[in-house]
């Protein structure tokens, strides 16, 4: 790690630097951004700042070496492995979400060849149906709306769950406020299903899926507009049905220097 930041941090700093120069930065000015960073971190947004503002460009980086499914963001709502049981079924959902729209999330998991991965683990996460992540906001338990599904024989998973909806991230902290006041742009995600996908020999795929006509699909306040990633709308006895299935590249092997 130590050669990466020597690497790294002083191209970072220059291009910083060249930034204020090329813009004539005033003492003022950098004492405002100076204070906005500590309303960043005293408010605890740094997770969310970083993730809308940079969790894409890293993301472009990961696919440039990827021939199977490409990655998106992983979000700041993943919680640890633990708080993904492993389910046959159904995501637990809130009692409150029973009338909730179903959906059924089902698909196949192979590797770049389309040969099916047996045993495959798919974390998988999502919003509630009124637009919030249990084990982070409001109390909700952290086991609604996440589970771990395991790849049958044939590389396919099934699981239902409850519809999410699109949500604003946090707007009225210091992230909302430049993207909003400052950037004129907006806060809002479309609703999405987030995977974490592994499997032995296999490189892990980090993923979202998002839903054909939603609003806001295109328009992402996190810049990630992976509209291949768009499933098509299928309705099943009344259930949204999201057909999502991954092609996983074999582990990067990494030349000895």
């Amino acid at each position: 790690m130590s050669d990466r930041v020597k690497e790294v941090v002083p191209d970072l700093i220059y291009a910083i630097r060249s930034t204020l120069k090329k813009h004539g930065v005033t003492f003022e000015e950098y004492g405002a951004a100076m204070q906005y960073l500590i309303r960043v971190q005293e408010t605890g947004e740094a997770p969310l700042f970083v993730d809308a503002f940079f969790n894409a460009t890293i993301v472009e980086i990961d696919n440039e070496t990827r021939k199977g499914t490409q990655a998106d963001i992983q979000g700041p709502y993943y919680l640890n492995s633990e708080a993904y049981q492993i389910i046959s079924e159904r995501l637990p959902h809130r009692p409150i979400d029973e009338n909730a729209q179903d959906m059924v999330i089902r698909g196949q998991i192979t590797d770049t060849d389309g040969n099916p991965l047996a045993g495959a683990e798919l974390d998988i996460w999502h919003s509630t149906p009124d637009g919030l992540y249990s084990g982070v906001h409001d109390g909700i338990d952290a086991k609604y709306c996440r589970g771990r599904v395991i790849t049958d024989a044939q590389g396919r998973y099934s699981v239902k769950s409850k519809l999410p909806v699109p949500y604003q991230i946090p707007n009225q902290g210091p992230t909302g406020e430049l993207l909003e006041q400052h950037l004129g742009r907006h806060s809002w995600r479309p609703a999405h299903i987030h995977f974490w996908v592994r499997a032995d020999g296999r490189r892990d795929l980090i993923n979202q899926a998002y839903f054909e006509n939603g609003e806001w699909v295109g328009d992402d306040c996190c810049e990630t507009d992976h509209l291949d990633l768009v499933v098509p709308e299928l309705i099943e006895n009344g259930a949204r049905v999201m057909e999502v299935s991954f092609a996983l590249d074999p582990v990067l092997v990494v030349a000895a220097e």
